[in-house]
Protein backbone atom coordinates (compact mmCIF):
# COMPACT_ATOMS: atom_id res chain seq x y z
CA UNK A 1 0.00 0.00 0.00
CA UNK A 2 1.28 3.40 -0.97
CA UNK A 3 2.33 5.27 2.15
CA UNK A 4 0.32 8.59 2.96
CA UNK A 5 1.71 11.97 3.27
CA UNK A 6 0.09 15.23 4.62
CA UNK A 7 0.87 18.45 6.43
CA UNK A 8 1.50 18.01 10.03
CA UNK A 9 -2.19 18.55 11.90
CA UNK A 10 -1.35 22.07 13.02
CA UNK A 11 -2.80 24.06 16.25
CA UNK A 12 -5.42 26.80 15.81
CA UNK A 13 -3.03 29.22 17.02
CA UNK A 14 -0.29 28.55 14.48
CA UNK A 15 -3.25 28.17 11.81
CA UNK A 16 -4.24 32.06 12.49
CA UNK A 17 -0.53 33.07 11.56
CA UNK A 18 -0.54 30.54 8.28
CA UNK A 19 2.04 28.68 9.55
CA UNK A 20 2.53 25.46 7.50
CA UNK A 21 4.64 22.69 9.21
CA UNK A 22 6.33 20.19 6.89
CA UNK A 23 4.82 16.95 5.39
CA UNK A 24 5.66 13.90 7.25
CA UNK A 25 5.44 10.31 6.02
CA UNK A 26 2.32 9.01 8.25
CA UNK A 27 2.93 5.37 10.09
CA UNK A 28 -0.13 4.03 10.38
CA UNK A 29 -0.64 0.70 8.42
CA UNK A 30 -4.02 0.00 6.93
CA UNK A 31 -3.73 -2.74 4.96
CA UNK A 32 -5.23 -5.48 7.76
CA UNK A 33 -8.73 -3.37 7.06
CA UNK A 34 -8.14 -2.90 3.02
CA UNK A 35 -7.17 -6.84 3.11
CA UNK A 36 -10.31 -7.86 4.51
CA UNK A 37 -12.85 -5.31 2.68
CA UNK A 38 -14.73 -7.55 -0.27
CA UNK A 39 -16.40 -5.06 -3.68
CA UNK A 40 -17.55 -6.14 -6.61
CA UNK A 41 -14.95 -7.17 -9.04
CA UNK A 42 -13.37 -4.59 -10.98
CA UNK A 43 -13.13 -2.32 -7.79
CA UNK A 44 -10.54 -1.34 -5.25
CA UNK A 45 -10.44 0.48 -2.06
CA UNK A 46 -7.38 2.21 -0.49
CA UNK A 47 -6.52 4.96 1.95
CA UNK A 48 -6.87 8.55 1.34
CA UNK A 49 -6.00 10.04 4.21
CA UNK A 50 -5.92 9.47 8.31
CA UNK A 51 -7.53 12.06 11.01
CA UNK A 52 -9.56 11.80 13.99
CA UNK A 53 -12.66 10.17 14.07
CA UNK A 54 -13.88 11.66 10.43
CA UNK A 55 -18.09 12.12 10.16
CA UNK A 56 -19.94 13.89 7.35
CA UNK A 57 -18.16 15.15 3.79
CA UNK A 58 -18.89 17.68 1.70
CA UNK A 59 -16.77 18.35 -0.82
CA UNK A 60 -16.22 22.38 -1.69
CA UNK A 61 -16.72 23.86 -5.61
CA UNK A 62 -14.23 24.89 -7.58
CA UNK A 63 -11.32 23.52 -6.58
CA UNK A 64 -12.79 20.65 -4.94
CA UNK A 65 -10.96 21.04 -0.61
CA UNK A 66 -12.87 18.40 1.78
CA UNK A 67 -14.00 19.46 4.49
CA UNK A 68 -15.00 16.93 6.82
CA UNK A 69 -16.91 17.09 10.35
CA UNK A 70 -17.10 15.32 13.41
CA UNK A 71 -18.47 14.65 16.76
CA UNK A 72 -15.54 15.34 18.98
CA UNK A 73 -15.04 19.07 17.95
CA UNK A 74 -12.84 19.22 15.20
CA UNK A 75 -13.27 20.31 11.42
CA UNK A 76 -10.38 18.91 9.11
CA UNK A 77 -9.72 20.10 5.64
CA UNK A 78 -8.34 17.62 2.70
CA UNK A 79 -6.53 18.39 -0.72
CA UNK A 80 -5.44 15.75 -3.27
CA UNK A 81 -3.18 18.29 -5.13
CA UNK A 82 -1.55 15.97 -7.04
CA UNK A 83 -5.06 13.64 -7.69
CA UNK A 84 -3.02 10.55 -6.95
CA UNK A 85 -6.33 9.46 -5.11
CA UNK A 86 -4.36 10.20 -1.89
CA UNK A 87 -4.64 13.62 0.62
CA UNK A 88 -1.56 15.07 0.31
CA UNK A 89 -2.85 18.18 2.75
CA UNK A 90 -4.99 16.99 5.57
CA UNK A 91 -5.68 20.05 7.95
CA UNK A 92 -6.82 20.31 11.43
CA UNK A 93 -9.01 23.82 10.48
CA UNK A 94 -11.07 24.11 14.00
CA UNK A 95 -11.25 22.45 17.37
CA UNK A 96 -13.41 23.03 20.87
CA UNK A 97 -16.93 23.43 18.21
CA UNK A 98 -20.28 21.66 19.83
CA UNK A 99 -20.37 18.38 17.79
CA UNK A 100 -19.46 19.85 14.45
CA UNK A 101 -20.65 16.80 12.48
CA UNK A 102 -22.71 18.35 9.59
CA UNK A 103 -20.51 20.47 6.86
CA UNK A 104 -21.70 21.43 3.60
CA UNK A 105 -20.17 23.97 1.20
CA UNK A 106 -22.18 26.22 -1.49
CA UNK A 107 -21.09 29.12 -3.30
CA UNK A 108 -17.49 28.80 -1.50
CA UNK A 109 -19.18 29.38 1.21
CA UNK A 110 -18.97 26.39 4.54
CA UNK A 111 -21.40 25.67 6.95
CA UNK A 112 -21.70 23.80 9.84
CA UNK A 113 -24.10 21.80 11.54
CA UNK A 114 -23.64 22.23 15.37
CA UNK A 115 -25.54 20.18 17.74
CA UNK A 116 -27.31 23.74 19.09
CA UNK A 117 -27.30 25.67 16.08
CA UNK A 118 -26.44 26.03 12.07
CA UNK A 119 -23.60 28.64 11.45
CA UNK A 120 -21.40 29.70 8.53
CA UNK A 121 -17.50 31.01 7.70
CA UNK A 122 -17.75 34.27 6.02
CA UNK A 123 -14.17 33.48 4.07
CA UNK A 124 -14.46 31.53 0.43
CA UNK A 125 -13.86 27.96 1.93
CA UNK A 126 -10.67 27.57 -0.44
CA UNK A 127 -9.07 30.85 -0.24
CA UNK A 128 -6.21 29.55 2.03
CA UNK A 129 -6.70 26.34 3.71
CA UNK A 130 -3.97 27.69 5.89
CA UNK A 131 -6.71 29.48 7.85
CA UNK A 132 -8.79 28.41 11.04
CA UNK A 133 -12.59 28.39 10.54
CA UNK A 134 -13.29 31.17 12.75
CA UNK A 135 -15.02 33.34 13.32
CA UNK A 136 -18.10 31.21 12.70
CA UNK A 137 -21.44 33.06 12.08
CA UNK A 138 -24.92 32.24 13.54
CA UNK A 139 -27.18 31.22 10.78
CA UNK A 140 -29.96 29.79 12.56
CA UNK A 141 -29.10 29.38 16.65
CA UNK A 142 -32.56 28.05 18.02
CA UNK A 143 -31.99 24.47 17.43
CA UNK A 144 -32.87 22.05 20.10
CA UNK A 145 -29.48 21.70 22.31
CA UNK A 146 -30.04 17.69 23.28
CA UNK A 147 -27.23 15.48 23.15
CA UNK A 148 -29.05 11.93 22.35
CA UNK A 149 -29.33 11.98 18.36
CA UNK A 150 -28.10 15.77 18.89
CA UNK A 151 -25.48 15.01 15.46
CA UNK A 152 -26.59 17.51 13.06
CA UNK A 153 -26.71 16.13 9.23
CA UNK A 154 -26.91 19.01 6.55
CA UNK A 155 -26.71 19.28 3.03
CA UNK A 156 -27.63 21.38 0.25
CA UNK A 157 -30.53 20.50 -2.00
CA UNK A 158 -30.76 21.35 -6.05
CA UNK A 159 -32.62 24.33 -5.09
CA UNK A 160 -29.83 25.63 -3.40
CA UNK A 161 -31.37 25.42 -0.01
CA UNK A 162 -29.72 24.03 2.90
CA UNK A 163 -31.37 20.91 4.66
CA UNK A 164 -31.13 19.84 8.61
CA UNK A 165 -32.26 16.76 10.09
CA UNK A 166 -32.95 17.12 13.72
CA UNK A 167 -32.71 14.35 15.66
CA UNK A 168 -35.73 12.67 18.15
CA UNK A 169 -33.82 13.25 21.27
CA UNK A 170 -34.96 9.67 22.95
CA UNK A 171 -35.17 6.48 22.21
CA UNK A 172 -39.46 6.04 21.90
CA UNK A 173 -41.21 9.42 22.43
CA UNK A 174 -43.07 11.60 20.83
CA UNK A 175 -40.70 14.31 19.81
CA UNK A 176 -41.80 18.38 20.59
CA UNK A 177 -41.06 20.96 17.82
CA UNK A 178 -38.44 20.77 15.62
CA UNK A 179 -37.41 17.45 17.12
CA UNK A 180 -37.97 14.49 14.96
CA UNK A 181 -37.80 16.50 11.14
CA UNK A 182 -35.97 17.67 8.63
CA UNK A 183 -36.30 21.28 7.46
CA UNK A 184 -34.86 23.24 4.92
CA UNK A 185 -33.82 26.89 4.68
CA UNK A 186 -32.43 29.65 2.76
CA UNK A 187 -28.89 29.71 2.83
CA UNK A 188 -29.54 33.35 5.67
CA UNK A 189 -31.51 31.20 7.75
CA UNK A 190 -34.81 32.54 6.22
CA UNK A 191 -37.49 30.80 5.10
CA UNK A 192 -37.81 27.83 7.55
CA UNK A 193 -40.01 25.08 6.31
CA UNK A 194 -40.40 21.42 7.50
CA UNK A 195 -39.84 18.75 4.74
CA UNK A 196 -40.32 15.38 6.72
CA UNK A 197 -41.26 14.95 9.70
CA UNK A 198 -42.05 11.71 12.56
CA UNK A 199 -38.23 10.81 11.95
CA UNK A 200 -36.62 9.17 14.83
CA UNK A 201 -32.71 9.77 13.78
CA UNK A 202 -31.15 10.86 10.19
CA UNK A 203 -27.68 11.06 9.54
CA UNK A 204 -28.17 10.91 5.83
CA UNK A 205 -29.88 12.05 2.65
CA UNK A 206 -29.54 12.85 -0.85
CA UNK A 207 -31.38 13.56 -4.34
CA UNK A 208 -32.61 11.09 -6.91
CA UNK A 209 -31.02 12.65 -10.12
CA UNK A 210 -33.90 11.02 -12.04
CA UNK A 211 -36.97 12.24 -9.85
CA UNK A 212 -35.24 14.78 -7.92
CA UNK A 213 -37.25 13.61 -4.49
CA UNK A 214 -35.00 13.76 -1.32
CA UNK A 215 -33.78 10.52 0.07
CA UNK A 216 -33.44 9.87 3.67
CA UNK A 217 -31.96 7.38 5.94
CA UNK A 218 -33.46 7.10 9.43
CA UNK A 219 -32.57 4.57 12.27
CA UNK A 220 -35.03 2.62 14.39
CA UNK A 221 -35.70 2.27 17.75
CA UNK A 222 -33.42 -0.01 19.98
CA UNK A 223 -34.63 -2.62 23.00
CA UNK A 224 -37.44 -4.54 21.31
CA UNK A 225 -35.42 -7.54 20.29
CA UNK A 226 -32.30 -8.49 17.62
CA UNK A 227 -34.84 -8.37 14.67
CA UNK A 228 -37.14 -5.13 15.26
CA UNK A 229 -38.04 -3.11 14.14
CA UNK A 230 -35.92 -2.24 10.64
CA UNK A 231 -34.21 0.54 9.43
CA UNK A 232 -35.38 3.00 6.96
CA UNK A 233 -34.81 4.85 3.45
CA UNK A 234 -37.41 7.22 2.79
CA UNK A 235 -38.61 9.29 -0.17
CA UNK A 236 -39.85 12.56 0.10
CA UNK A 237 -42.53 13.39 -2.33
CA UNK A 238 -44.65 15.83 -1.41
CA UNK A 239 -43.39 18.57 1.41
CA UNK A 240 -44.04 17.76 5.29
CA UNK A 241 -45.50 14.49 4.88
CA UNK A 242 -45.08 12.07 8.12
CA UNK A 243 -43.00 8.91 8.35
CA UNK A 244 -44.39 7.19 11.36
CA UNK A 245 -42.13 7.86 14.39
CA UNK A 246 -42.70 7.18 17.13
CA UNK A 247 -45.60 5.31 15.67
CA UNK A 248 -44.61 2.91 13.56
CA UNK A 249 -40.82 1.52 12.97
CA UNK A 250 -40.44 0.21 9.15
CA UNK A 251 -43.68 -0.44 7.13
CA UNK A 252 -45.83 -1.49 9.98
CA UNK A 253 -44.08 -2.44 13.37
CA UNK A 254 -45.68 -0.47 15.97
CA UNK A 255 -43.38 0.64 18.50
CA UNK A 256 -43.19 -0.09 22.05
CA UNK A 257 -45.68 1.73 24.47
CA UNK A 258 -47.34 3.36 21.36
CA UNK A 259 -49.44 0.46 20.20
CA UNK A 260 -52.62 2.31 21.32
CA UNK A 261 -52.03 5.62 19.90
CA UNK A 262 -53.47 6.50 16.84
CA UNK A 263 -50.54 7.83 14.39
CA UNK A 264 -51.36 9.99 12.06
CA UNK A 265 -52.94 10.14 8.81
CA UNK A 266 -51.63 8.82 5.29
CA UNK A 267 -48.43 7.87 7.32
CA UNK A 268 -45.41 7.26 4.34
CA UNK A 269 -43.72 4.07 4.57
CA UNK A 270 -40.18 3.11 3.61
CA UNK A 271 -38.81 2.49 0.02
CA UNK A 272 -36.58 -0.14 1.85
CA UNK A 273 -36.05 -1.54 4.72
CA UNK A 274 -33.14 -2.62 6.24
CA UNK A 275 -31.90 -4.95 9.00
CA UNK A 276 -32.62 -3.70 12.83
CA UNK A 277 -29.63 -1.89 14.44
CA UNK A 278 -27.46 -2.23 11.23
CA UNK A 279 -27.43 2.00 11.66
CA UNK A 280 -27.82 3.03 8.35
CA UNK A 281 -26.25 6.51 7.99
CA UNK A 282 -24.77 8.63 5.03
CA UNK A 283 -26.08 7.97 1.18
CA UNK A 284 -24.90 8.85 -1.74
CA UNK A 285 -26.56 8.77 -5.52
CA UNK A 286 -23.81 8.10 -8.15
CA UNK A 287 -23.90 10.12 -10.77
CA UNK A 288 -20.37 9.49 -12.28
CA UNK A 289 -18.91 8.16 -15.00
CA UNK A 290 -15.72 5.64 -13.98
CA UNK A 291 -18.00 3.13 -12.42
CA UNK A 292 -20.01 0.59 -14.95
CA UNK A 293 -22.88 1.95 -16.74
CA UNK A 294 -25.45 -0.42 -14.55
CA UNK A 295 -24.23 1.94 -11.36
CA UNK A 296 -25.38 5.02 -12.61
CA UNK A 297 -28.06 6.87 -10.33
CA UNK A 298 -27.73 3.98 -7.55
CA UNK A 299 -27.69 5.00 -4.40
CA UNK A 300 -24.67 3.41 -1.45
CA UNK A 301 -25.57 3.72 2.11
CA UNK A 302 -23.07 3.59 4.36
CA UNK A 303 -24.39 0.97 7.94
CA UNK A 304 -22.48 2.28 10.52
CA UNK A 305 -23.11 -1.24 12.23
CA UNK A 306 -24.91 -2.57 15.34
CA UNK A 307 -23.78 -1.59 18.73
CA UNK A 308 -26.93 -3.33 21.02
CA UNK A 309 -27.42 -6.66 19.25
CA UNK A 310 -26.63 -10.10 20.20
CA UNK A 311 -25.39 -11.20 17.15
CA UNK A 312 -23.52 -7.54 15.32
CA UNK A 313 -24.91 -6.88 12.06
CA UNK A 314 -23.86 -4.02 9.50
CA UNK A 315 -20.67 -2.38 8.88
CA UNK A 316 -20.87 -2.17 5.33
CA UNK A 317 -21.87 -0.30 2.10
CA UNK A 318 -25.57 -1.19 0.79
CA UNK A 319 -26.13 -0.55 -3.12
CA UNK A 320 -29.57 0.36 -3.50
CA UNK A 321 -30.93 0.16 -7.36
CA UNK A 322 -32.87 1.92 -9.52
CA UNK A 323 -35.17 1.70 -12.56
CA UNK A 324 -34.49 3.60 -15.23
CA UNK A 325 -37.68 6.00 -14.22
CA UNK A 326 -36.02 6.63 -10.37
CA UNK A 327 -37.71 3.54 -8.68
CA UNK A 328 -35.96 1.99 -6.13
CA UNK A 329 -36.10 -1.96 -7.18
CA UNK A 330 -33.64 -3.56 -4.73
CA UNK A 331 -31.07 -3.46 -1.71
CA UNK A 332 -27.67 -5.93 -2.36
CA UNK A 333 -24.17 -5.37 -0.43
CA UNK A 334 -21.48 -3.59 -2.39
CA UNK A 335 -18.89 -3.34 -0.05
CA UNK A 336 -18.05 -5.92 3.69
CA UNK A 337 -15.19 -6.91 5.57
CA UNK A 338 -15.06 -4.50 8.69
CA UNK A 339 -16.91 -6.83 10.82
CA UNK A 340 -14.27 -9.56 10.82
CA UNK A 341 -15.32 -12.80 13.21
CA UNK A 342 -17.90 -10.75 15.38
CA UNK A 343 -15.99 -7.96 15.76
CA UNK A 344 -15.71 -4.48 14.23
CA UNK A 345 -12.59 -3.06 12.38
CA UNK A 346 -14.34 -0.71 10.97
CA UNK A 347 -17.34 1.27 10.81
CA UNK A 348 -18.49 3.10 7.54
CA UNK A 349 -20.17 6.67 8.25
CA UNK A 350 -20.64 8.99 5.22
CA UNK A 351 -20.10 8.66 1.15
CA UNK A 352 -19.29 11.55 -1.71
CA UNK A 353 -18.10 11.16 -4.76
CA UNK A 354 -15.11 12.83 -6.12
CA UNK A 355 -14.48 14.64 -9.41
CA UNK A 356 -13.20 11.34 -11.04
CA UNK A 357 -15.87 9.50 -10.17
CA UNK A 358 -14.71 7.55 -7.38
CA UNK A 359 -16.15 7.46 -3.63
CA UNK A 360 -14.78 8.55 -0.62
CA UNK A 361 -15.84 7.04 2.88
CA UNK A 362 -15.09 8.23 6.18
CA UNK A 363 -14.74 5.62 8.97
CA UNK A 364 -14.75 7.07 12.56
CA UNK A 365 -13.53 3.65 14.57
CA UNK A 366 -10.53 2.81 12.65
CA UNK A 367 -9.71 7.10 12.07
CA UNK A 368 -9.32 6.82 8.00
CA UNK A 369 -10.68 8.36 5.02
CA UNK A 370 -10.95 5.77 2.16
CA UNK A 371 -11.27 5.93 -1.89
CA UNK A 372 -13.00 3.22 -3.60
CA UNK A 373 -12.16 3.42 -7.57
CA UNK A 374 -13.19 1.29 -10.67
CA UNK A 375 -10.43 0.29 -13.10
CA UNK A 376 -12.18 -2.98 -14.97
Amino acid sequence: MKHLVRRSLVPAAMLASALMLPTTTLAADFDGILSKIKLPAGFKIEVFAELPKPRSITVCKPLNTIYIGSRHGTIHSLRDTNQDGVADEVLQRAEGLNVPNGVACQDSQLYVGLQDKIVKWPVPAEFDTALPLEPLLDVKADLPNEFLHGWRYIKFGPDKKLYVSIGSPCNICEPKGMEGTIFRMDPDGSNVETVASGVRNSVGFDWNPVTGALYFTDNGADGMGDDIPPDELNAVTEVGAHFGFPFFGGKDVRLQGMEEKDPPANVVPPVIEFGAHTANLGIHFYTGEQFPAEYKNDAFVAQHGSWNRTVPDGYRIMRITFDDDGNATGKEVFAEGWLDNGSAIGRPVDIDQLPDGSLILTDDFANVVYRISYEG
